[in-house]
């Protein structure tokens, strides 16, 4: 398989007991680089990391990891050493210490970032069980154990969830960290904008299957728009007219009312045509700006059909 890829899917269907299918295909993932993977609660994210993790049976399952079929790669110690995966359920015991846990893992791996262990910030709880710790300290534990190694494959499900903004600004600097300086690759579910800054490609998943995984660059420019405005539209505004001449403007890729608010993407040439819609109807309330991580988020899951 292409070795630019950390990881290839070219078929991959799940049935579950209550119906429900989860199909994806066509899907390369780059080495050395952060892919963020979006869309709405329910619509299959972890479960297609836990797919290409082996940790879902599924019925069809083409899947090649570093170049490996999937089985060729869990079946090696070697590889499976190369592997780091933090999952939203904590599932280590929690009568033994956070020392302990330090000192398991380099037994198991052999290799321990102190960048790692200093950045999650382990020393001052190092003492504690963990049954003592809170959502937060399991969480940075849960961390190290997945990154600690800097194996060459990661997955992290919404990493800096239970963490507080400084300890998740320091994670945020870590990643980058070990991609650039320690050429690792992560596959990151998140939530939060500050994670998909990060990422240097976009998957979403809708439904159950892969709709987009693209550069961070092409995602906004051609799927998105590369710009966002806003308006408000008051009760004493004629919404239909707005909506209407929203559609006839130049330059705009998509757009969606909600709750008054109409959310309007593009590429920056819309900017005359949306100010002078603005002037036309008066409208007091409104806004332009380059597309962000949020604006990405947003459109993933509160427009996802």
């Amino acid at each position: 398989m292409n070795q630019k890829y950390i990881v290839q899917v070219d078929d991959l269907k799940l049935v579950f007991e209550d119906g429900t299918q989860f199909s994806f295909a066509d899907i390369n993932i780059a080495k050395g680089k952060i892919t963020g993977i979006i869309g709405p609660n329910g619509s299959g994210k972890t479960t297609f990391v836990e797919a290409v993790l082996d940790l879902k049976k599924p019925q069809i399952a083409k899947i090649w990891i570093d170049g490996k079929t999937q089985k060729d790669f869990f079946s090696e110690a070697k590889n499976r050493q190369n592997l780091g995966s933090q999952l939203q359920v904590f599932a280590f015991s929690e009568t033994i210490k956070v020392s302990e846990m330090v000192a398991l893992h380099k037994a198991l791996y052999n290799q321990q970032s102190t960048r790692v262990y200093d950045d999650l910030a382990l020393a001052e709880i190092s003492s504690k069980r963990l049954d003592k710790l809170s959502g937060g300290q399991k969480q940075r534990v849960n961390l190290f154990m997945a990154l600690a190694h800097l194996p060459s494959f990661i997955t992290l499900d919404e990493p800096s969830a239970a963490l507080d903004k400084t300890m998740a600004e320091t994670l945020i600097s870590l990643l980058k960290y070990i991609v650039t300086n320690e050429g690792c690759s992560i596959m990151l579910v998140t939530h939060h904008p500050y994670e998909l800054d990060i990422c240097d490609e976009i998957m979403t998943i809708y439904g159950g299957t892969n709709t987009y995984l693209e550069t961070r660059k092409d995602f906004i420019e051609n799927i998105i728009g590369s710009h966002h405005a806003q308006i408000f539209i008051g009760e004493n505004d004629d919404a239909a007219a707005i909506e209407t001449q929203i559609k006839h403007i130049a330059d705009v890729k998509q757009h969606f009312r909600q709750n008054g608010h109409v959310d309007i993407f593009g590429n920056g040439n819309m900017e005359g045509d949306f100010l002078a819609l603005v002037k036309r109807h008066n409208l007091k309330s409104y806004s332009f700006a380059h597309t962000n991580s949020a604006d990405i988020l947003k459109i993933s899951t509160s427009y996802a059909s």
